[in-house]
Order: C-alpha cells, then sequence, then structure tokens
C-alpha cells in the first residue's frame, strides 16, 4: 500500500553529443551539499542536496536525507534565479543560496520555512551494507544517454566484462516507485549488486534510471505504465543497435516483470530471456486488493477485519476507475469515505487504510488508474522466449503463490513450455532471507540480495545460447 509493488521510502538513440548546460548556480556549484537541519520538535536532520548535469545535459538536483537512508529523491522541477536555486518536491521545497563558499537553504514543509547551512561533501554519509559492490571490477562500467518516443533521455550504466567477445546482455527492469539505476532503499543498492553480480561472471548489464529520477528527464509523477514500457523498448533499441551482444535478456523486479513481459512480447526478435522476480501475474485490481488484505492483516487485523479492508479497498479502486477525471474521482472518494460508520472510519484508520494507494494523493495520480485496468496475462501469454520466474514465499507485497500460478498459466496457456518457476523460501518481496517478510524488516536486514536468488539468475543467463 505504500506503493504499489515495490518497497522503497519510439526509436531510441544513443545521445554520442549531449548539450552543456548553460551557467548558472548548479553548473557552478555542482557535486553534493549537506547540512543540518534542526526541526521543530528539536531532533537535527542531515539534509542535503545534488547538484549535477542530467543525461540530456539540463542542469538538474535531486535531494538527500542520509539519516533516513533516502538519496536521490526526485525534484519535480528546479529554478535558476540568480544565485538561488529553487528545487520543488511533490511534499516540500528547498531553496538554496549561494553564500561565497556553502549555500544558504530554507526548507519548507508545512507552514514554518526551516534555515540552515550546506557545504560540500565528497559523498552523503550512509551506511554500507555488506554486498555494496566494491572496486576493483573485472568489467568496463560505460555511461549512456537513451532517448525514448516522446523525448525523454534516460541516465544509463551499461557494464560490459573484460575478455568476453560478444556476451549475453540483460536490462534491469525496477518495480514501482522513483527508482535509481541503483535501486537505492534503505542502504541498499540492489540492482549495483545484481548487476555486478552478472558482470563478474561474463554477463554484460544495463541498468537505467526511471523517467524523472536521478540522471533521466521526464515528469516522473505523471508516468504511466504505458509510458514505462515505452522507455524500457528504447533501451532494448539501442541495445540491439550496437550489435556487440549475443541473446539480451529483461530482468523485471516487481511490476518491473509485467513491463518486461509487455516488450518480450512486443519485440519476440529483439528478447532472447526473461527472468521474472516477484512478478506480477494477477490483473491489477486484482493484485492490489489481495496486496491490502495482507496489510490489514499485517496491521493486526482479525480475518474478519481484513475481509472488510478487502472489500473497502475494492470499492476504493472502483471509485477511481469509474473517474476520469481526478476532482471527480476525489469527490467520490471522500464522499464513499463519508458514507462509513464511525467505527468503519476507525478501523481505516487503526489498520492504516488511508495510505499509499489507498490515499487521495494517489488517487488523483493517472499511474494508478492505469496500473488498475492494467492485465499482464495477455502479455504473458505472447511470451515465446524462455522465461525463469522467482517469487519469494515471504512475499507480502506480490504474494507468491497467487502471482506466480498467474504467470506460468498465462505463459502455458500461450504455448510457451520453456519456463521455469520456483518459490523460493525465506526471502521477501525484495529477495532478502528474511524472518517475516514485512516491509518494516527490509532496512533491519543488511544481505541485499539473496545468494540463492543470484545463482539462480546467474545459472539462468548464462545458459541461454
Amino acid at each position: 500500500m505504500k506503493s504499489i509493488f515495490s518497497h522503497v521510502i519510439c526509436l531510441a538513440v544513443l545521445l554520442a553529443l549531449q548539450p552543456l548546460a548553460e551557467a548558472g548556480p548548479v553548473k557552478d556549484h555542482a557535486g553534493r551539499w549537506l547540512g543540518d537541519l534542526k526541526t521543530p520538535g528539536g531532533r537535527t536532520l542531515r539534509l542535503g542536496a545534488e547538484l549535477f548535469t542530467r543525461a540530456d545535459g539540463s542542469a538538474w538536483a535531486s535531494v538527500a536525507s542520509p539519516d533516513q537512508d533516502a538519496i536521490d529523491i526526485p525534484v519535480t522541477s528546479i529554478e535558476e534565479n540568480g544565485d538561488t536555486i529553487e528545487l520543488t518536491l511533490p511534499f516540500a521545497a528547498l531553496t538554496l543560496t549561494w553564500a561565497k563558499d556553502h549555500f544558504k537553504g530554507v526548507w519548507k514543509q508545512g507552514e514554518a520555512p526551516l534555515a540552515f547551512e550546506l557545504r560540500k561533501v565528497g559523498d552523503f554519509p550512509m551506511k554500507v551494507r555488506p554486498q555494496t559492490p566494491k572496486a576493483p571490477f573485472p568489467y568496463k562500467n560505460e555511461a549512456l544517454a537513451i532517448s525514448t518516443a516522446d523525448g525523454v533521455t534516460l541516465g544509463a550504466t551499461l557494464s560490459i566484462p573484460h575478455g568476453v567477445t560478444r556476451p549475453n546482455v540483460v536490462v534491469l527492469v525496477a518495480g514501482s516507485g522513483p527508482a535509481t539505476r541503483d535501486g537505492h532503499g534503505d542502504a541498499h543498492r540492489p540492482f549495483a549488486v545484481l548487476a555486478d553480480h552478472l558482470a563478474r561472471r561474463g554477463i554484460a548489464v544495463l541498468r537505467y534510471d526511471k523517467r524523472g529520477v536521478a540522471r533521466s528527464t521526464g515528469n516522473f509523477e505523471k508516468h504511466t505504465l504505458a509510458d514505462l514500457i515505452d522507455d524500457l523498448d528504447g533501451v532494448v533499441r539501442t541495445l540491439k543497435a550496437r550489435n556487440e551482444f549475443n541473446h539480451l535478456g529483461l530482468v523485471g523486479h516487481s511490476e518491473g516483470s509485467p513491463i518486461a513481459a509487455a516488450v518480450a512480447a512486443r519485440h519476440p526478435e529483439s528478447v532472447g530471456f526473461v527472468v521474472s522476480l516477484a512478478g506480477v501475474g494477477l490483473p491489477g485490481l486484482d493484485a492490489l486488493v489481495l496486496q491490502d488484505w495482507i496489510w490489514a492483516k499485517d496491521r493486526g487485523a482479525s480475518p474478519a477485519e481484513a475481509d472488510w479492508a478487502m472489500a473497502y479497498a475494492r470499492k476504493f479502486y472502483e471509485v477511481v476507475l469509474a473517474h476520469t477525471e481526478p476532482g471527480a474521482r476525489v469527490a467520490a472518494l471522500k464522499a464513499l469515505y463519508d458514507g462509513l460508520r464511525p467505527a468503519e472510519q476507525d478501523r481505516i484508520r487503526k489498520l492504516e487504510m488511508n495510505q499509499g494507494t489507498l490515499s487521495l494523493a494517489w488517487a488523483q495520480k493517472p499511474f494508478l488508474r492505469a496500473s488498475l485496468q492494467a492485465d499482464p496475462s495477455a502479455d504473458w501469454r505472447a511470451v515465446r522466449c524462455p522465461v525463469l520466474a522467482l517469487n519469494g514465499a515471504l512475499d507480502h507485497q506480490v504474494p507468491a503463490k497467487e502471482n506466480l500460478r498467474g504467470i506460468v498459466a498465462a505463459l502455458n496457456a500461450g504455448g510457451n513450455r520453456r519456463v521455469e518457476s520456483d518459490i523460493l523460501p525465506s526471502l521477501n518481496h525484495a529477495f532478502q532471507t528474511a524472518v517475516t517478510g514485512r516491509e518494516d524488516e527490509y532496512g533491519k536486514i543488511d544481505e541485499t540480495l539473496s545468494p540463492v536468488a543470484l545463482e539462480r539468475i546467474v545459472q539462468f543467463a548464462q545458459q541461454q545460447r
């Protein structure tokens, strides 16, 4: 419920030459800046910003909160005015004004602006997990800029193993949420870990920032599932145009799994294999309702309360589907809530059923409505290449049994018999070895990715000849 499926807080061409960002405070003071923000409650919170040039050469920035294990928090807009930079986020704003050798910052979230100073740092102070890749690397990392059909430029990293002629190559496709190419979350970098593991075993890997995140242009808040499919389509076309790899595979996590299926169905001549990790195999509405049922149980709901929560969630999403205009959608949802008995409203608050996809903020996003309308089974039926589908037994966001059954059934219905599937014991949605599988456990686990899962993925990618 905090996100749709992920646990995180067109002709494509390689752009060989990017326009340089014009002079301004972002370009003049590029790098990471960090300061101590004193909150109204008396707590000091480290808050920072990174100023950089995006893949298309334009000036941009992101926000970081190291004490909350969050970096690359995407901004929705940036405005440079003299020595001042205005950064706008969906929930706040940060103003930076240059003052000789540092920035004076003003954080605006709520009624009272909070002033603090930011000074340059080499890197943000983040916890380092044991599996985070460390040099030396037996592969080359190449920065790419990939253009998509609607003019978005994706920032990407292509890792090519040394000494391997025409290796297989895989593209890592992130789940929902503002994912960077490394998949930052809770100080973990799962896509960096997976890319490193694959490249060390002779598999080339491309990973990219989602549109509107980090070095990629575009607007993350306004994207739809179709946009993400088109983005991956552009990545695949770019790799095929290089003509230096053997088989091309797609490795999609969570929502990235049906995105991979859609592109594999669209380009059977280009995509040689697919790996689905915590993949979604149910229609969008059913998948979200099932997730909300588990969410309620995790928050102490009795069986009867969990069933009630599931029914309420379905009504909420049916309202979202019934109204194309966001304003009418919100009005109808408010009427739905006002029509509940006081005890039912209390139950919603108790079970936190007014957060994430069941919030009014999410209800206004085009992405939620498009996701509710999605049915990945049609794309899975059209996938003809070899598929490895893995789900974790302790996944509370994409329940393994129901979703894996849906994926395999659709593949078989389409006549695909080159399918391997497995439910891996003790693994959560993030493919960590877990105890409960709940979302609040992710950051408490030092393991980024289970060695068992890593080995299954590598062996499958190596087997494709």
